[in-house]
């Protein structure tokens, strides 16, 4: 029986770069230990456990069952606890105010709707957001962070990706329900209002890539020049917008927005978090950033944030 209250702690360090490596060698010399050290350390922690971590396969060991198991989350524990450390330090370091630049259509919905987390768990760090034209985000001096759409690699930039972009349609239940409900197809949408915030190149690659490159010219259009929009006015059931699950992540969450189809298109670009060196050297930026790639999964990247 595992004997929890006398669980080796130190040993799940070792045991972490040892199943990581699936080496005892190769985690001694990471760990700056002899084999044998490393050897004890896991034999410990598999006396307080009750079962065999690895097997003997070969000439060599790998994972068992339970090894495999237990090692995703010491894994991703050890990395949870390290990135509290860093937050930790940073906040030690005191707040300040944090200039954020945004195109309108992410800061109205996705900063919108989640900024106030943030400013919740950092009192300290007074926020202050600017929205801009996206393709001006990148050339601003005096902000500390900017979010854009692109490809990345902008010059004398630190940017990192937050999520790639592919677009479905997205309409409110009782706008489904009179379109077909469950049994609605994408030829149902002619019956309904498409909702453009481009020039409708956008639905029309959908249809293209639905089978129905002629749909349309059969359809009515409202057309306006704000992606924030399109999606409110989706929200408010005036007919069916071609958007990101990043932007509408909380509509759909909540049930006020359904993903009708589950056709969708690339549109060639993600979005991106922006700064530069200079600004990383901030604890409120680099606070941030860990809180804002951890919303979008992208936890790795904090470990090239210093």
């Amino acid at each position: 029986m595992t004997n929890l209250r006398n669980l080796p702690l130190p040993t799940l360090r070792t045991f972490e770069a040892a199943a990581r490596h699936e080496s005892l060698t190769k985690a001694a010399h990471e760990l700056n230990l002899t084999d044998s050290a490393v050897s004890h350390q896991i034999r410990r922690l598999e006396e307080a456990l009750g079962y065999a971590l690895f097997v003997k396969s070969g000439r060599g060991l790998v994972l068992s069952e339970a090894g495999r198991v237990l090692a995703r989350v010491v894994a991703a524990a050890l990395q949870e606890i390290s990135n509290t450390a860093l937050r930790l330090a940073d906040l030690e370091e005191g707040g300040g105010k944090l200039e954020i630049a945004s195109p309108p259509m992410f800061a109205n919905t996705w900063l919108a709707k989640n900024l106030g987390r943030f400013c919740v768990d950092y009192p300290s760090i007074e926020c202050h957001i600017r929205t801009v034209d996206n393709h001006r985000v990148h050339e601003l001096k005096d902000i500390d962070i900017g979010i854009a759409f692109g490809n990345g690699g902008w010059p004398d930039r630190w940017s990192a990706l937050l999520a790639q972009v592919t677009v479905a349609p997205v309409c409110t239940p009782q706008l489904l329900e009179g379109i077909g409900g469950p049994a609605a197809r994408p030829v149902d949408l002619s019956k309904t209002l498409l909702l453009h915030w481009d020039d409708g190149s956008e639905w029309r690659r959908w249809f293209s890539d639905a089978g129905l490159p002629d749909l349309d010219q059969q359809a009515r259009h409202l057309y306006c020049n704000d992606l924030g929009f399109a999606i409110d006015l989706a929200v408010h059931g005036a007919g069916v917008a071609l958007v990101s699950d990043t932007l509408v992540a909380h509509d759909l969450k909540r049930n006020a927005l359904v993903k009708p189809f589950p056709i969708l298109i690339d549109i060639f670009g993600g979005w991106h978090v922006i700064s530069t060196d200079r600004s990383l050297k901030r604890s409120a930026v680099r606070l941030f950033l860990r809180w804002l790639l951890n919303c979008f999964g992208r936890q790795s990247v904090l470990e090239n944030i210093s």
